[in-house]
């Protein structure tokens, strides 16, 4: 555990805690019956949130699928989160679920209708379009994952007519090891919490070709998207003086400044660092960015679907979060670790750029040592960038 100035780094994580279960006596349910899924022939998922929502339930579909491997299985996903899972081996078929368009529900309801699930267990059933698109496919029997919907703290009752089962809430600590023990309760059998993600061959090979690695070299992605969450976006311009810092003594390592599309506004500000050891990546697809952080030694990032990508792909992860998301959205990999603020707030600019640095050095001596690496880089003049 990692302590710079007064910042904490977590290797474990408590509990959400707020996900909303309701009991059957808590709310009138239209016949109550017991999920088997051994019996199911034809299940359908829903999920139709964000990214990282579908990427932490990967283990759950995988779950699912070993079993029930003669079972068909497929997943309406959001427009959002759709890439997640695509190429994803676990699943017969994927469906796109538009939230924000309200006319395409019924046809694809309809379609889902005609198709006869013998049941639909709903991921994300806390959120009401998910409730709603449960409903209108008609399933026999309707599985209410995650709890119902809440407003200003209250669970919305009136959503559980649409379940003919809610399961029961998991204790477990982190939200991929609560999940697994869900599935559990409902009778499936948890796998190892790895999450899945498919980047193809062919990306895969032509972003190496773009971007070669040296073997004396170490490669670090930093991820300075999410440009909507400002509060969960540790600041553009700490993330500037970071790479700063790095690039002046680091002489073994390259940093490639990663951004989705929508995020291309922040890289303006590396524009003018001119470093034969710095890029500058837009990952037009989610295969694009996994392709790129499976190059790398580790992903320096805040809470965001592409830290939930690097851990399918067993990539490090640096990660700079608030505490509330350390708590919920921690990942797994046994090299993980975090910078959290001192408090409680849910606000993560405030967050200094030294603890993050230490962080990062202290990982980078560890990724020489493990991979028989000189370790000739260590503090040198910052005139020494090549």
């Amino acid at each position: 555990m990692l302590d710079p100035g007064g910042q904490v780094c977590h290797n474990s994580y408590p509990s959400p805690g707020r996900s909303a279960t309701l009991s059957h006596s808590g709310a009138t349910m239209p016949d109550i019956i017991r999920p088997d899924f051994s019996r199911f022939g034809k299940l359908l998922l829903l999920r139709t949130d964000r990214i990282g929502d579908l990427l932490v339930s990967t283990p759950c579909i995988r779950a699912l699928r070993q079993a029930l491997p003669d079972t068909r299985l497929e997943l309406v996903a959001s427009a959002l989160n759709a890439p997640a899972v695509a190429g994803n081996p676990h699943l017969d078929a994927v469906h796109v679920f538009h939230p924000r368009r309200p006319w395409t529900w019924p046809a694809l309801a309809r379609r889902l209708r005609n198709a006869a699930f013998d049941a639909t267990l709903v991921l994300n059933s806390n959120s009401r379009s998910a409730c709603a698109l449960a409903r209108l496919v008609g399933s026999p029997q309707r599985i209410g994952f995650s709890g119902l919907p809440t407003n200003k703290g209250r669970v919305l009752t009136a959503y559980a007519r649409v379940y003919t089962w809610i399961a029961e809430g998991g204790s477990a600590e982190n939200i991929i090891l609560n999940m697994l023990e869900r599935m559990e309760r409902l009778g499936i059998a948890a796998p190892s919490p790895h999450l899945d993600f498919t980047v193809p061959s062919i990306t895969a090979e032509t972003v190496r070709a773009r971007f070669p690695l040296r073997p004396d070299r170490l490669r670090l992605a930093v991820f300075v998207g999410n440009i909507k969450k400002v509060q969960n976006r540790w600041p553009v311009e700490k993330f500037r003086e970071l790479v700063l810092r790095l690039l002046s003594t680091e002489t073994d390592l390259e940093i490639v400044i990663l951004a989705g599309p929508p995020d291309r506004p922040l890289l303006s500000a590396f524009t003018d660092i001119d470093h034969p050891r710095l890029t500058r990546f837009v990952g037009e697809t989610l295969q694009e960015s996994g392709a790129l952080l499976s190059t790398c030694s580790g992903l320096v990032a805040g809470s965001s679907g592409p830290t939930h990508v690097a851990a399918a792909l067993d990539v490090p992860i640096l990660a700079v979060v608030t505490r509330h998301n350390a708590t919920v959205w921690r990942t797994l990999g046994p090299r993980d670790r975090a910078v959290t603020p001192n408090d409680d707030a849910r606000d993560m600019r405030g967050i200094p750029v030294e603890p993050v640095e230490a962080m990062i050095r202290a990982f980078l001596t560890e990724e020489r040592e493990r991979l028989g690496l000189s370790s000739h880089a260590g503090h040198v003049a910052d005139n020494n960038n090549s």
